[in-house]
């Protein structure tokens, strides 16, 4: 049963690793957690119940069973990028982007906040001709939006094996030519990007501000979400060019 007195940990534990949805019935309000992994729902079963949630059970099922209730219609994600999660043929025309992403186990769907706040800053800084990094990146969806926005060189990492073949699936999906590949961190990138984006949790975002200026050009731009509200004071002292919220979410443009 989930406790919405109990949603700010729920975040702070599954944000970024999983795809996670409450569900309403007539028994009340349910949590649901979704992975491919069995091991991972253990892990996080016996997690979330130490935080004082009560375990229900598991299903197994296909992931199609679990998201084509969610979202199949087109939606805006921001002003003038839509995203169609099936084949609904839209047309990219008077200046509207389209992002054909499928609902499934990577997490970017469009549908967070954090996700919704990237895809507003990249709009807003990109410039066409500009190499960007997606690191974290998911399904993909804002590696492929910096691509539809002009962007040269775009690179997509993850360190999750299952985001890297999903994300490879919709680039080729999204007919775009952008690089992925597996990566913790930076450990698997070559060469230097004008913009870095990354919406991942706020602690390992911290830790990759180590390492971020080696990877960046000459005014570079850092574009960071995922960062809880409660965490937004891990970036102090940092030069933070703007920032942004949206419900217990921030989101941060950090020149280094």
């Amino acid at each position: 049963m989930f406790d919405e007195s109990k949603q700010d940990i729920v975040d702070e534990i599954l944000y970024g690793e999983y795809d996670y949805y409450e569900i309403e019935s007539s028994e009340g309000k349910f949590l649901a957690v979704v992975s491919s992994y069995e091991e991972k729902l253990e892990e996080v079963k016996n997690t979330l119940t130490n935080a004082g949630l009560v375990f229900v059970g598991y299903r197994e099922t296909k992931p199609e069973d679990w998201f084509k209730n969610i979202i199949t219609e087109p939606f805006e994600m921001i002003e003038d990028v839509w995203v169609d999660p099936g084949e609904h043929h839209l047309e990219e025309k008077d200046g509207i982007i389209v992002l054909k992403i499928p609902q499934g186990l990577a997490f970017g769907t469009g549908l967070h906040q954090t996700t919704k706040m990237s895809a507003m800053y990249l709009k807003k800084y990109l410039k066409p001709g500009m190499d960007v990094l997606d690191l974290g990146c998911g399904s993909g969806i804002l590696a492929i939006l910096a691509k539809k926005l002009g962007a040269g060189r775009v690179l997509a990492v993850d360190n999750d094996s299952l985001a890297v073949e999903v994300a490879q699936e919709n680039a080729l999906r999204n007919n775009v030519d952008i690089e992925v590949r597996w990566s913790d961190l930076f450990s698997n990138v070559d060469g230097k990007f004008d913009i870095i984006v990354s919406n991942i949790i706020a602690e390992i975002l911290v830790e990759m501000l180590k390492s971020a200026k080696s990877y960046l050009k000459e005014d570079g731009l850092l574009i960071l979400s995922g960062i809880i509200v409660q965490k937004a004071n891990l970036f102090e002292g940092y030069n933070i060019v703007e920032k942004m919220v949206m419900d217990e979410w921030n989101a941060l443009v950090i020149k280094i």
